[in-house]
């Protein structure tokens, strides 16, 4: 795709843009800190698990029976115990996607096992499911940070703006920091890790179809399209179809060495130019009024 033809600027472009949640907004960071886990849950007897907590508190069974210690020690006990057990899952959890990061940056994602990434993390496979439960989820998040931010972009976006302005503008922003020095090296390898796999790049389709079936239909939502209605999904089609541009073009610029203000002032220049090549034809779609 020519990416050299001169176009107009972006009509009504906003002075200064917004920096979007996260700084890759499809794709886990190399290497990533991960994200808490669900807070845990209290068991009855019979449940799985529920073995195990009553061992860790020697003289309870969760649900079914009185402590046998005063109530504020059992406070104490029960506010210190999810704490610990956080940290750990944090830290194997950070151990496994470390271990994964480094195993395919050396020999490529297909070319390494699970039963490898376990050995290198100091974990079991069952474990590494456990956190994991498919090897591509090592490289990509199952739910991207980038779906909430974006729909909150269109959904909060002021009056007598289209949709295809807010979540333009929101792409330009969230590839734009892509730039950054410091995130360099994780887009390089993560440039290299998913372009060595045809497995990782159906993946990465899947989920900016998801992507835009979500935009699509808060959307179809919000101007009342009737079933069938072509327009949601040819302005959500449009937005990811940026987002996915953008985001090569910042993988081949990093690849070639290009990174810092200099790649940052060329993907929000090239974002700028094709969103205003879509407000020729959206901008006076899904106005919000």
């Amino acid at each position: 795709m020519p990416r050299t033809d001169p176009l107009p600027p972006v009509p009504s472009a906003p002075a200064a843009e917004p920096a979007p949640a996260v700084p890759s907004p499809l794709i886990r960071a190399f290497p990533t800190a991960p994200p808490p886990p669900p807070a845990p849950a209290r068991r009855t007897p019979g449940e799985p698990g529920a073995a195990d907590a009553a061992s860790a508190a020697p003289g309870t069974v969760d649900g079914a029976a009185p402590l046998r210690e005063d109530d504020g020690e059992a406070a104490r006990r029960g506010a210190r115990t999810p704490g610990r057990r956080e940290q750990r899952y944090q830290e194997t959890r950070a151990r496994i996607v470390d271990a994964a990061a480094d195993l395919f940056a050396e020999r490529g994602f297909d070319a390494v096992s699970v039963v490898e990434i376990a050995k290198r993390a100091g974990v079991v496979e069952k474990t590494v499911f456990n956190h994991f439960p498919m090897k591509e989820g090592l490289v990509f998040d199952a739910d991207p940070p980038m779906r909430e931010a974006l729909l909150d972009a269109v959904r909060t976006r002021p009056s007598g703006e289209s949709v295809s302005a807010a979540a333009g503008s929101f792409v330009v922003a969230a590839v734009g920091l892509l730039g950054a020095p410091e995130a360099a090296e994780g887009v390089a390898r993560m440039a290299r890790v998913i372009r060595g796999s045809r497995t990782l790049q159906v993946r990465e389709r899947e989920i900016l179809g998801e992507l835009t079936d979500a935009l699509a239909g808060l959307i179809a939502e919000e101007t009342r399209a009737w079933p069938g209605q072509v327009e949601p999904w040819l302005a959500a089609h449009a937005v990811l179809g940026l987002y996915a541009s953008l985001l090569e073009l910042a993988r081949d610029r990093v690849l070639a060495g290009v990174t810092g203000p200099e790649l940052s002032g060329e993907l929000r220049r090239q974002g700028r130019r094709g969103l205003a090549l879509l407000q020729f034809g959206l901008a006076g779609y899904a106005k919000r009024r």
